[in-house]
């Protein structure tokens, strides 16, 4: 989950009031923001994935000002004609089709306000943007610029343009080789032999999307009017990130000003950004009988609106107005969220079901993972924990393992977390890449669920619960890693024979397949050094994996 920095005084001058520090985390935990903790004025905060309004300290001030009864209902972000125009050149279409745009007027930038803007602004990159390849924005001093502006593809070799933090002009490709965010990002632009650029009328150069502004557009403290480029391939993805930015940016008293920006085919004309609202009906008895409460239509419309929605009664339902920086509401149930919200979730009372007459147990492969464990532990090995969400590159690339078919993410917020595993290998490897310096032997392993492929399915997949293990030392082989599995199937009483086989991630000649009544059951052996070169592993690794409902 996303993690922000926010400076503490900064967020109580934005929600009117010093909030005590003993009661942060709770009223935190009532807009779905996790308090990690406070160091010298600086509060550490996990952001849940579909509420990307939170990544912003104005975002979250503007959730506990609902919840502390300071503010109530729908925000409303009046918007003005700013005459600002942006034309898009037919050429850009193969680079980096999109862009939209926004003025934002009378912004007052301190110095907590302008880190607050730079953070939110990379925050947004990382998440939404996939670390700029979905979305790029940028941020400019608007009363340097001269619209209309216009935005096409240009040779890198002929833009000259002074880049953000630099000192002398150079070329958009000298830039690419000489800056750090132009070599940590040129793989966005191709080859980089032709890049976008924004140009204003005067034709100065305001950005080189996604990689570097112009100096000449530089945001200060003493900074009052921005113009906020957002360019992307996904339409979707750069329109809400104008939409978190700029609201964001009117809770600090700016005037969102809309940009007429013209393509030369679809989508045709573009006012931006939209800040439109959207709607939810939701009947009071669906309300209830998933609470497991008795409130009325009013009680539940003056919930809604401590949690900065709109709500209006309409006889035994609720009509419901969704601001435009939330775009987490899918279905009936999610209205019911933010009433559980509102309530607490502290003070919901458990209830047993009427409507059921027996009690729950541990599931058979419950019981089955906590004896592996047990063993496992026994053994000497460290348990650990990871995502079952991961990327292509984790999966399959870092461990040489061909692509196969997965399930992947319909909209993932980072590309970090875009497939689901089928494998606990690879996140095995990438831990003891991530912890090279600790004290050997490094013994771990992990019990989880990998999701595989199968359209036999109801929902076209599965889980699967594995067992993996790992030892890495400056000397360890087959025969080590082989020990352990043994005595791990003996102890469960398994039956099991070993023949020799072949696994991408693991070496020829010291790899064997695990077969439990005939059937192929998991793998051991040592990982290839080719593998651990990739990851910078600088000592040997041998490893098994293993299915657990086939012991």
């Amino acid at each position: 989950m996303p993690v922000i920095s926010v400076s503490y005084s900064d967020l109580c001058k934005l929600v009117g009031e010093p909030i005590p520090m003993e009661s942060l985390g709770d009223l935190l935990a009532r807009v779905k923001v996790g308090f990690e903790g406070e160091e010298e004025g600086e509060l550490e905060l996990e952001v849940t994935p579909d509420r990307l309004d939170l990544v912003t300290v104005e975002g979250i001030a503007r959730a506990l000002k609902g919840i502390m009864g300071k503010e109530a209902g729908l925000p409303r972000y009046d918007t003005f004609d700013s005459g600002w125009k942006v034309r898009v050149d037919p050429s850009v279409e193969r680079v980096r089709p999109y862009v939209v745009g926004a003025v934002v007027e009378g912004v007052e930038l301190d110095e907590d306000a302008l880190v607050a803007l730079m953070r939110a602004q990379e925050k947004l990159h990382q998440t939404l943007g996939r670390d700029r390849r979905k979305m790029s924005m940028g941020i400019h001093n608007a009363d340097v610029i001269e619209p209309p502006i216009s935005y096409g593809a240009e040779p890198s070799d002929r833009v000259r343009f002074v880049p953000l933090g630099e000192a002398e002009e150079m070329t958009a490709r000298e830039m690419l080789s000489r800056t750090e965010k132009g070599r940590e990002y040129t793989h966005l632009v191709g080859d980089g032999s032709v890049v976008p650029v924004l140009r204003d009328s005067k034709g100065d150069v305001l950005s080189v999307p996604p990689i570097l502004n112009g100096e000449l557009t530089r945001v200060t403290e003493s900074t009052r009017n921005l113009f906020i480029d957002v360019t992307g391939p996904d339409l979707r993805a750069i329109s809400q990130a104008l939409v978190l930015i700029t609201t964001a940016l009117a809770e600090r008293g700016g005037r969102i000003g809309t940009v007429v920006v013209r393509y030369p085919g679809e989508p045709g004309e573009l006012i931006t950004p939209d800040l439109s609202t959207s709607e939810l009906t939701v009947e009071v008895k669906y309300v209830n009988s998933v609470m497991g409460l008795n409130l009325t239509p009013e009680e539940i419309a003056d919930l809604l609106r401590r949690v900065r929605l709109g709500a209006e009664v309409k006889g035994d339902s609720v009509r419901v107005l969704i601001p435009p920086y939330r775009f987490d509401f899918l279905h009936p149930v999610d209205v019911v969220e933010e009433v559980a919200q509102a309530v607490g979730y502290d003070r919901l009372e458990p209830e047993l079901p009427a409507w059921v007459s027996t009690f729950g147990c541990r599931h058979p492969i419950e019981k089955a993972s906590s004896l592996v464990r047990t063993l496992m532990i026994g053994l000497g090995y460290q348990e650990i924990l990871n995502y079952v969400m991961t990327s292509r590159e984790a999966l399959f690339e870092r461990v040489l393992r061909p692509e196969s078919p997965v399930v992947e993410v319909a909209n993932p917020v980072t590309a970090s977390y875009s497939v689901l595993r089928d494998s606990l290998l690879p996140g095995v490897i990438a831990f003891l890449a991530r912890n090279t310096g600790a004290p050997l032997p490094q013994k771990v392993f992990e019990v989880g669920d990998v999701v595989i492929p199968d359209e036999s399915a109801e929902t076209g997949a599965r889980d699967e619960r594995r067992v993996c293990a790992a030892i890495a030392d400056s000397e360890v082989g087959f025969e080590d890693i082989q020990a352990d599995l043994y005595a791990l199937l003996r102890n469960l009483a398994v039956e099991f024979e070993v023949r020799p086989a072949r696994y991408p991630t693991l070496l020829p000649g010291r790899t064997a397949e695990i077969l439990i009544s005939g059937e192929v059951a998991g793998v051991v052996g040592e990982v290839n050094p080719e593998v651990l070169e990739l990851n910078k592993i600088k000592t040997p690794v041998a490893a098994f994996e293993l299915k657990i409902p086939k012991l």
